[in-house]
């Protein structure tokens, strides 16, 4: 076997290293020059395109590329420009830099990592809108479905029943009972018939204190409606707007058992 004959052996019997270069970030025209370059010493740009089959363009960028990663060189050669890559001890010089850097910004971003999740909780509330009763039927299947062991809520119950029969909340009431979902329901109502007989309960009972609405909080969710005039149902999704108004809620709760 031959010098010749044993080189093409050993090239054609090489590993493929492209998905190693591809991991430092290498894009796939510079790969095929990088190789191209390696294989068959300084070479125009002529040569390499004949080599790699990509455009002039294309090489040129890629040996731009390659030049400022310092795994190629040019010289001079009489009136034509030849290129060359870099020994494969520059490759391994270049990947050990490049992981140097990626275990600084590796530190950095896990120094950054509360400050993030900061910004991920000031992200902008998801607000959505309803109308008519389809608000109410949605706010209370998705209590059933969050999987939350309870929920708090404000509401006046003449109003809520002057909207809904209890045929309409009655396939509601067994799927809470089903789930073992618990209520904290503080109520303002006339005739304190409750509409949820296992709630926990308080009733309003100041003749100061006067409202239509209702209001449901559970997770990191609340649930704003009006029964008066056309029914609006505002459901906001925030961890903070939730735990503020849980706050408020848990205040007046314990407000009125003294």
């Amino acid at each position: 076997m031959d010098f010749k004959t044993l080189r093409t052996y050993n090239v054609s019997h090489m590993r493929d290293i492209s998905p190693i270069l591809r991991s430092l970030g290498l894009l796939d025209s510079e790969i095929k020059t990088y190789l191209a370059a390696l294989e068959l010493g300084p070479s125009t740009v002529i040569q390499l395109t004949g080599k790699t089959n990509i455009s002039r363009q294309a090489s040129y960028t890629a040996i731009e590329a390659l030049i400022e990663r310092g795994l190629m060189s040019s010289v001079e050669k009489g009136k034509k420009t030849l290129y060359a890559s870099e020994s494969p001890e520059r490759l391994v010089a270049f990947a050990e830099a490049k992981m140097r850097n990626m275990e600084s910004t590796l530190k950095d971003i896990k120094t950054v990592a509360d400050d993030l999740h900061l910004l991920r909780k000031g992200e902008k509330p998801a607000v959505k809108m309803f109308e008519g009763k389809e608000g109410l039927h949605a706010m209370l299947q998705d209590i059933i479905d969050s999987g939350v062991e309870t929920f708090d809520e404000l509401a006046n119950e003449d109003a809520v029943s002057s909207v809904f029969s209890d045929e309409d909340l009655k396939p509601y009431k067994a799927k809470f009972d089903e789930a073992g979902i618990k209520a904290r329901f503080m109520s303002r109502a006339k005739q304190q018939e409750p509409i949820r007989k296992k709630a926990v309960r308080q009733y309003i009972n100041r003749k100061d204190i006067d409202f239509n609405g209702d209001i449901l909080i559970w997770d990191s969710k609340v649930a704003f409606l009006t029964f008066r005039g056309k029914m609006i149902s505002v459901l906001i999704e925030s961890k903070d707007i939730a735990d503020t108004v849980r706050s408020l809620y848990q205040l007046a709760w314990d407000c009125d058992k003294k």
